[in-house]
């Protein structure tokens, strides 16, 4: 335990009898701002985010969260859940109140036999699926290896195999979590529906997620994948021939299309690195014959700069999305779903980094539609039934850039609103809400208002509100 203050002060006013008996019911680590782990536990993936907690407390089981829940209460703590620190508006963290540190929970327990994993909520998508594919089998988790599996998949979980197995929550099949007044819970579509339903799609309002037990699906360490970029000069012809093949695309076939630059990864010529560029990434999980019939006309919609497609690690999938995105940077990413691809939106893609203030600034289309929202469990997200998801991509290094990024993000969200999108995936909502947004009527849409009857149910003095908040029902 540390002797240290927040930068308020906040701790140091409490009796220190107080925190040195919380300190003691804990079989995790006590960290106050003093503590040589203080700087590395309030570390963001987003380098724009900058709290500083009054006490962080990385909890080893259940009973460490209903401990601090109870003190974070008692001395009126505002609270923060922290994953593995992902989300770019800084969630993870609350400036001067309690964050419960999920760092350690790590486990990851494979019965390969029942086709069922069950995580631990600190762990990464790539630390699980290591262990999963040892087995030839994985489940949906998001794009990236280093994003934490607890609050991707209760956002959504959007990854490479999406279109043949649905979101994150929808391979979700119980998880473990702790409600504001204390009590573990074991909650299942079958032991508590209505609260499951909440969890996929708004679970940080609702409780802290200790453990998540998925559905495993038979999956190749090695699949057939995408990886073209064309020349910026190509695009509309590229985007069209996209959105022709999107239409017809197998489920089997996950894509992402970028308007973006080509990264400086190890393996990309350096003289190729940064130029402007189309990307056409995807995994091809069906059947391995027919994957050149599938993944060709990809590759042949102009004369590439770069086309590193073919058998690739699913894992190395999941690298690529965490080398694109590299911890520190400045983010700030912003979603709409698609009923369908109009040429408006084409244009918005193909034109909306011309003004970038960053080079790293892009455009992204996910396909989306296949299995999404086909499991047994209906969920609260409202956007299962979408074909796409356009992401406007703000990243930059340059603190002195940040008014022109944000801005620039802002208004190419707002235009491809106008010319038709709704909805926001919880992971790209932007940086900061803006006086005329409402960030989770944006995300739960049409139901937010069942969300707020359960969350007075289970969260009447809303203490999990540092998030895209639902307000209880009263």
């Amino acid at each position: 335990m540390s002797d240290g203050s927040s930068p308020n002060d906040s701790v140091s006013e409490i009796p220190a009898t107080d925190v040195e008996t919380f300190d003691e019911r804990l079989d995790g680590d006590l960290i106050l701002p003093d503590h040589d782990a203080y700087d590395d536990a309030r570390d963001v993936w987003n380098g724009l985010v900058d709290k500083h907690p009054a006490v962080i407390v990385r909890v080893r089981h259940a009973e460490d969260v209903a401990a601090s829940l109870e003190f974070a209460d008692r001395y009126d703590f505002d609270l923060s859940i922290r994953g593995n620190a992902h989300h770019q508006a800084g969630s993870a963290l609350v400036e001067d109140g309690l964050v419960v540190d999920l760092a350690d929970l790590t486990a990851v327990d494979v019965d390969s036999g029942a086709r069922r994993v069950t995580v631990g909520a600190g762990a990464t998508a790539g630390a699980a699926l290591e262990r999963t594919l040892e087995h030839g089998l994985a489940f949906p988790t998001g794009s990236a290896s280093v994003v934490g599996l607890s609050g991707s998949t209760l956002g959504g979980g959007l990854g490479w195999m999406r279109r043949k197995h649905g979101a994150g929550f929808d391979a979700l099949r119980e998880v473990d979590l702790v409600t504001a007044d204390g009590t573990v819970r074991t909650v299942s579509p079958d032991d508590d529906p209505d609260l499951f339903w909440a969890i996929c799609g708004a679970g940080a309002n609702f409780g802290v997620v200790t453990a998540l037990t998925f559905e495993l699906y038979e999956t190749q360490p090695v699949v057939p994948a995408l990886g073209v970029f064309y020349p910026r000069d190509d695009a509309e012809a590229v985007l069209e021939g996209f959105r022709e093949l999107a239409t017809e695309a197998p489920d089997a076939l996950s894509t992402m299309l970028l308007n973006t630059h080509v990264p400086p990864l190890p393996d990309v010529p350096e003289d190729l690195q940064g130029t402007p560029s189309i990307a056409i990434m995807g995994a091809y999980l069906g059947d391995p014959d027919a994957a050149a019939q599938v993944l060709d006309p990809y590759r042949a919609l102009g004369d590439p700069i770069l086309d590193m497609s073919g058998e690739m690690p699913y894992m190395a999938l999941h690298e690529l999305g965490a080398e694109m995105f590299p911890d520190g940077h400045l983010y700030s990413q912003r979603s709409v779903f698609l009923d369908e691809l109009t040429d408006d939106h084409l244009d918005l893609i193909r034109t909306g980094t011309d003004d970038a203030p960053s080079p790293l600034d892009g455009i992204g289309l996910w396909t989306t539609g296949g299995a999404i929202g086909d499991s047994d469990h209906a969920t609260a997200a409202p956007w299962t039934d979408k074909e796409y998801l356009l992401v406007i991509e703000g990243q930059w290094v340059d603190p002195e850039a940040t008014d022109q990024n944000l801005e620039w993000v802002r208004r190419r969200e707002r235009e491809a609103r106008d010319i038709g999108g709704e909805y926001a995936y919880p992971g790209y909502v932007g940086y900061e809400q803006q006086d005329n947004e409402d960030w989770a009527k944006l995300v739960y849409g049409k139901n937010y208002d069942r969300l707020a009857e359960l969350k007075a149910i289970y969260d009447p003095d809303n203490r999990f509100r540092t998030n895209i908040n639902v307000v209880p029902r009263t």
